[in-house]
């Protein structure tokens, strides 16, 4: 009961001298003030845009009926723009070689080929957008309420030609999908950063100070690690956590502003989700690999600050972390972009890589929902094991203060702690 008592004494001062820091208070506001702009970002720009700008619709009619001299295009665009202030649906200027060729040609929305009797046509609508589908249909029949009284036509919903078996992500989705996603990595990377340093510096001054050999002496070093590693764990979720809060303050301001004013500005999370439509998984992924990946960091980071007797030596023997987590950092945002989506997913193996690139290749649909889950058991398996080993060299490294290079220190020290072991 008493190791348990100082191992919760290390947790809670741990975290009480973090949290309470004026430091951490201040940057908490500045940063919540950011995430609160950058969720209304686009309420923000249609408040001070002025009168939104309507996208024209271009359409193309082709009257193949009986009275084929009937101004069918002109008198359509008259009833499918009456509802609007502005003009909203505008004549197709061009012409097609075929009636295929519309799917192809990027200046034109939607085609309108009348065959038949005018009085009950056959009709075949091409449209590459269906938020206009009801639209359409709708005045077509006033039209031809007005035309003939009450008889209908009889529609043909013409599809765009299939591209393959597995047409997969197109390349505007994939773009913006791998936009998006790499800028909710970049807090995981902080976040990472920032945990590993302060474990860090905690260790190392404990160790200059030659505090630590008072705390080794009331605690064995496997629980003075574990009581850093859960410190640093804690303060992650609980930054999370604010982080999270900040961003769901921000999403009500926003709601606020779309109902109390008459801004009508494109919902951010809307198209997140129309974009993403595997948003919750992929929010699940990254906050496992995150806890995961930094309960793995902060074992290497405790190792390198064990084995270091200085700051500056920390500072220095670090660089293998950054190295790792940069290099993780750039091959899931970069390697997309040329193509190489192969080498990413052996990449997602990578424990150390894992961490990072594992939910964006999820996102991409570079890996699948099992396989994710099991690169996700991997790098768990690996933490744990990488923790089981590292334990006997901290114990030893921890209260040695060795001057000599960096990896002859650290073979010196795993020589020292697995043949104690034996």
């Amino acid at each position: 009961m008493a190791l348990v008592a100082k191992f919760k004494f290390l947790i809670m001062h741990g975290l009480k001298s973090r949290l309470l820091k004026k430091s951490f208070i201040i940057t908490n506001i500045v940063l919540g003030l950011v995430i609160v702009g950058l969720v209304n970002v686009p309420s923000i720009i249609d408040f001070f845009s002025g009168e939104e700008e309507i996208e024209s619709q271009h359409v193309m009619v082709v009257n193949d009926t009986h009275d084929d001299a009937f101004p069918l295009e002109e008198t359509l665009l008259a009833h499918f723009n009456q509802a609007y202030e502005h003009e909203q649906y505008k004549a197709y200027e061009g012409d097609l070689a075929t009636f295929d060729d519309f799917w192809e040609t990027g200046d034109i929305d939607i085609l309108l080929v009348f065959t038949g009797d005018l009085i009950a046509p056959d009709v075949d609508v091409y449209i590459k957008d269906d938020g206009h589908r009801n639209h359409i249909l709708s005045n077509i029949q006033v039209f031809l309420n007005e035309y003939q009284d009450i008889q209908y036509a009889n529609y043909t919903f013409i599809e765009a030609p299939d591209v393959g078996d597995d047409p997969g992500m197109d390349d505007e989705t994939r773009m913006f999908i791998q936009g998006i996603v790499s800028i909710l990595v970049l807090p995981m990377f902080i976040l990472i950063i920032i945990t590993t340093q302060f474990l860090g510096v905690d260790i190392i001054e404990e160790k200059s100070s030659k505090a630590i050999e008072t705390i080794i002496s009331s605690v064995p070093a496997k629980v003075h690690l574990l009581s850093k590693i859960v410190t640093n764990i804690t303060f992650l979720i609980v930054q999370s956590v604010i982080f999270l809060v900040f961003g769901i303050l921000g999403i009500l301001i926003s709601h606020a502003i779309l109902t109390t004013t008459d801004i009508e500005a494109m919902s951010l999370l809307a198209e997140l989700a129309e974009r993403i439509p595997n948003w919750p998984g992929m929010l699940a992924f990254m906050l496992a690999f995150m806890i995961v990946g930094t309960l793995l960091y902060l074992c290497l980071a405790a190792l390198i600050a064990s084995i270091a007797t200085t700051q500056e030596d920390y500072q220095t023997f670090q660089a293998p972390l950054i190295f790792l987590l940069l290099g993780s950092y750039y091959i899931a945002i970069f390697l997309p972009m040329l193509g190489l989506d192969s080498v990413v997913q052996v990449a997602a193996y990578i424990p150390f890589f894992s961490t990072l690139i594992a939910p964006i290749t999820y996102a991409t649909g570079v890996t699948g929902l099992m396989e994710t889950v099991l690169i996700l058991i991997l790098t768990g398996a690996f933490t744990v094991l990488f923790m089981y080993y590292i334990a006997p060299i901290y114990r030893v490294a921890i209260l040695s203060y060795e001057e000599t290079k960096f990896f002859k220190r650290i073979a010196f020290y795993v020589k020292k702690a697995f043949a104690k072991n034996k």
